[in-house]
């Protein structure tokens, strides 16, 4: 009994912290919603959403248009994501932002969890009997793996730049407009190429949202405490 009042005591005063309730309630929406979606493509067949976005995105496709496409998928490959999250890491430590460059270097934990949950949910990439294949792909469809990984990579980019007390609001919104495009394109981009499906994309948007809510709120505690341990 004292165990259960104290637990309620507690969850009450959690509760009271308006900013902790915030992320508790995102966390568990996205948490259901993506549960969800994973028991509706469970059975692998193509929903009527994903065939309608694919043949809209797919409708008029050029020769330049399919070379723009693949750039913006290239940037989430394997080899190029790591180079990109190292890269951006090693110039934050050089500066001496080593938090900073840490929380970059968390990124690349996102091709992990891109890797159990698609071995887990084992669902199959879209078909030349339903969509145009533009880029052969491999291993499973859902979530996109790529989407993941801009969603992490650039989510955490404007984490960092909209909590910077150096940058000015108006870089703030260029950075910011700069990420969320570049998270926009690379999801068109997996759809369009006949990659994956618009459920495999609105899957790795989620789980790349909850990835920098956690990684974020971490990266935020710390960099807090350090501003009041110098004050």
């Amino acid at each position: 009994m004292g165990f259960k009042n104290e637990f309620l005591s507690n969850l009450s005063i959690y509760l009271k912290d308006k900013r902790k309730t915030f992320f508790l309630c995102f966390s568990i929406f996205f948490i259901i919603f993506f549960m969800l979606l994973s028991f509706s493509v469970i059975d692998s067949s193509p929903k009527s959403w994903d065939l309608l976005v694919s043949q809209e995105l797919q409708e008029d496709p050029t020769m330049l248009l399919d070379m723009l496409m693949k750039s913006f998928s290239w940037l989430g490959t394997v080899y190029v994501a790591a180079i990109m999250v190292i890269v951006f890491s090693i110039i934050f430590f050089v500066f001496k932002y080593m938090r900073e460059g840490f929380f970059v270097l968390s990124c690349l934990l996102s091709g992990g969890v891109s890797y159990v949950l698609k071995t887990l949910i084992d669902r199959p990439r879209p078909t030349t009997d339903f969509v145009r294949i533009v880029e052969e792909t491999h291993y499973q469809s859902f979530p996109s793996g790529h989407v993941l990984f801009y969603t992490a990579f650039f989510g955490t980019l404007m984490v960092i730049a909209i909590s910077s007390s150096i940058l000015k609001l108006s870089w703030k919104l260029i950075i910011s407009s700069i990420c969320v495009a570049m998270i926009v394109l690379g999801a068109v981009s997996r759809i369009y190429l006949g990659a994956h499906w618009f459920t495999d994309v609105i899957g790795g948007f989620i789980v790349g949202v909850l990835f920098v809510m956690f990684t974020g709120s971490v990266y935020l505690r710390s960099k807090n405490k350090s501003t009041l341990i110098q004050e």
